[in-house]
């Protein structure tokens, strides 16, 4: 009987040494993680810098909800531009050409070719607010004079 408490004391011992030494070996998450605040220490146009005084769970708090936010597949409601909406036999092309040439003329905004029954759409951008997506509005109009903006599910922005 004490042989027996012996061998499993032994095995419960061993099993928490070496489960701590698993845990020991996971990567800090805080590392691996975005640090938001970086973004405002960079210097701006005229070289000024923005100081951020925090305690360090509010850094850890605020980077870890932008990360989850990145990995996400969650939407928010915000704002694209529609720069094609047609319904004709050659409304597929067309709306693939207008696309490819979007991409040309704006390599870092975001393009979006759906069918949705009985149109082909293409939209453009992730905007969090109906000013942003006006701005760049104003700009695609020179030429796509038949855009307007639309209320949609977008991804999260990146910081």
């Amino acid at each position: 009987m004490k042989r027996i408490l012996l061998s499993s004391t032994m095995i419960l011992l061993a099993a928490g040494f070496f489960s701590e030494n698993l845990r020991a070996q996971e990567p800090d998450t805080l590392s691996l993680l975005t640090d938001v605040f970086e973004y405002f220490r960079k210097p701006g146009p005229n070289g000024n810098r923005l100081r951020i005084v925090q305690s360090d769970s509010i850094l850890y708090k605020v980077n870890w909800q932008a990360e989850n936010n990145r990995l996400s597949s969650q939407k928010m409601q915000g704002f694209r531009i529609r720069i094609f909406f047609d319904n004709k036999q050659t409304a597929r092309a067309e709306s693939e050409a207008i696309a490819m040439s979007f991409m040309a003329l704006y390599p870092q905004t975001a393009v979006y070719r759906i069918y949705e029954n009985p149109y082909f759409k293409v939209t453009v951008g992730d905007f969090r607010t109906r000013s942003e997506a006006m701005r760049f509005m104003l700009e695609v109009r020179r030429t796509y004079p038949q855009a307007f903006i639309t209320r949609e599910a977008i991804s999260y922005p990146p910081l």
